[in-house]
């Protein structure tokens, strides 16, 4: 393999072996996988987006990369779309005192360290331990029931019915 990479070489010393590894690496990340950076930069000159992101390189970070934040109550909150009942019925009124616990209870998780957080809560009703830069589909959404008193999740829907 090293004689394909054209790394292949006599060593002596530690460095010999380290130089042998930096150009294998260089070989195999970069040259074996040359047509297909060139192709996906050609998939992102289409729309003149790899322009724009060349140009604009912090709107795109949150987008294109990875960064671990913590999940506020706030945020899993209003990710959630609530289906309410019709206006002014009884069955409105209740949901929204429900709703008005669902919020509490958020910012109590979101307070205290216990063995529940907003993740586990997230992960419940969508499978997904955070939320991601793009949205997510389908809309997550909170429904009302009357058959049950216990919160059921749908993570195929991202449903908490």
């Amino acid at each position: 393999m090293l004689q394909t990479a054209g790394c292949y070489r006599f060593m002596t010393t530690l460095e010999d072996k380290k130089k042998v590894v930096a150009d294998y690496i260089q070989w195999n990340f970069i040259y074996q996988n040359h047509l297909s950076i060139q192709s996906f930069r050609e998939g992102l000159a289409t729309l003149d987006f790899l322009n724009t992101l060349e140009q604009h390189p912090s709107l795109f970070f949150s987008f294109m990369c990875y960064a671990e934040t913590r999940v506020a109550a706030d945020h899993v909150e209003n990710i959630f779309h609530v289906q309410f009942g019709p206006p002014g019925s009884s069955r409105r009124q209740e949901e929204t005192r429900v709703i008005s616990y669902w919020q509490d209870y958020l910012l109590s998780v979101e307070e205290r360290n216990g063995s529940l957080s907003l993740e586990d809560i997230l992960m419940f009703a969508t499978g997904l331990r955070e939320i991601p830069p793009a949205a997510m589909q389908p809309k997550p959404r909170l429904l009302f029931q009357t058959t049950s008193r216990f919160p059921v999740a749908d993570v195929c829907a991202n449903t908490i019915n």
